[in-house]
């Protein structure tokens, strides 16, 4: 059977991608290796309101969990900063279902526990009910996530900084004592190398807490971290592993007939996936309408990604490399001119009037700071 188009994983990027196709009136099928949406979730289960309502979506009941108020950023010897930006955990399962329900009703077909193989000229070999089948396609989205072994047959440098995963450990936990209205982010050398440690709230004790290491890999500094008071008595309910793309930076995701979105392509965080995946979906309409599949056609959608939001991991990058050049006293120096300070007041919509307000708000608050301007060059 040939389709308009097929999806290859049902990551959020994978999800949004096999619906907007759908709904555009592609013929359309989305392929994952997972039994069931039970199976194997993300450990990816935070955001904020405000990255929702950036792609022009709102988050569902149906899904989350527990709400915060915004977010703690804990410096490396202990001075926080509050900033309130309304955030929420949410179940996988039932975000995932949400979502391929969405993708089903607009007329998508979508085949569980069925792994791609491999794919190229028009065709994908799946592994399906203990033999292997074979489904021809006209434009393949590719949102089979980070380590996937299909990109690398690409040979598409999909990140133009690789180096700089960020490796990580997230477990479930119950028994947690920290307070539940706020994420709670921790930075430092000595805490969690190149990125953060995390405590994300699920609410009655429960939490995720992670560790995203950069350069090293984590397991040690996970281990360190739950020797913190507020882990006394708590247990682990179940482990799991990943990595983050924050700062790699994507770089080559489109190919004659193909599309990368998502981890594959570089594109951190739940709701940036899922607005690559909407407009991978929309470009493929574009494309099966005109006829054309060809890599300067789909570069429509590399085009619009990267004219709305490149320049959010842009600056995402600079200011995690800054923050990687400071010992933990000049990060803690740093954090605490803001210390008590209504960080949100300062942040507007533009991220870099917001970096630049921030920058003037740090050095009126501690004109001394002007000695870490060596670190921005």
């Amino acid at each position: 059977m040939k389709y308009d188009v097929i999806v290859i994983g049902a990551s959020p990027a994978g999800l949004m991608a096999a619906w907007k196709s759908a709904e555009g009136g592609a013929k359309v099928l989305l392929l994952e290796k997972r039994k069931s949406f039970n199976s194997n979730p993300s450990p990816a289960d935070t955001s904020f309101e405000g990255f929702f309502k950036m792609i022009g979506l709102e988050p569902k009941e149906e899904y989350i969990i527990h709400k915060v108020k915004g977010m703690n950023i804990i410096s490396p010897f202990g001075a926080t900063i509050t900033i309130d930006t309304p955030g929420f955990s949410i179940d996988r399962r039932r975000f995932d279902a949400y979502y391929a329900e969405m993708a089903r009703d607009a007329g998508a077909e979508i085949k569980m526990n069925s792994e791609v193989l491999s794919f190229n000229e028009g065709e994908v070999v799946v592994k399906e009910g203990g033999g292997k089948k074979r489904y021809n396609g006209e434009i393949f989205v590719c949102a089979s996530g980070i380590n996937s072994e299909l990109i690398k047959a690409t040979r598409l440098k999909t990140m133009k900084y690789p180096e700089d995963l960020a490796y990580a450990i997230q477990a479930e936990m119950e028994g947690v004592k920290v307070d539940e209205n706020y994420f709670h982010y921790f930075l430092g050398r000595e805490v969690a190398p190149g990125w953060k440690a995390t405590i994300s709230p699920k609410g009655d004790g429960r939490a995720s807490v992670g560790v995203f290491v950069r350069g090293e890999m984590p397991k040690k500094y996970f281990d360190g971290f739950l020797q913190r008071g507020m882990f006394d008595g708590a247990k682990i309910l179940s482990m799991s592993d990943g990595a983050d793309q924050i700062i790699t930076i994507p770089n080559e995701i489109v190919g004659d007939g193909l599309m990368v979105a998502g981890g594959a392509a570089g594109q951190a965080g739940i709701p940036y996936g899922m607005a690559a995946g909407m407009l991978c979906g929309d470009v493929a309409v574009e494309a099966v309408r005109e006829g054309d599949n060809s890599k300067k056609f789909l570069s429509r959608y590399d085009e619009q990604w990267k004219k709305r939001f490149l320049n959010h991991y842009g600056l995402g990058r600079f200011c995690l490399k800054t923050m990687g050049k400071m010992s933990d006293g000049e990060l803690d120096e740093t954090m605490r001119a803001l210390e008590g300070v209504d960080v949100s007041q300062h942040l507007s919509k533009h991220m870099v009037m917001s970096t630049l307000s921030m920058g003037l708000l740090l050095l009126r608050k501690n004109p001394k700071l002007i000695r870490f301007a060596k670190y921005l060059l």
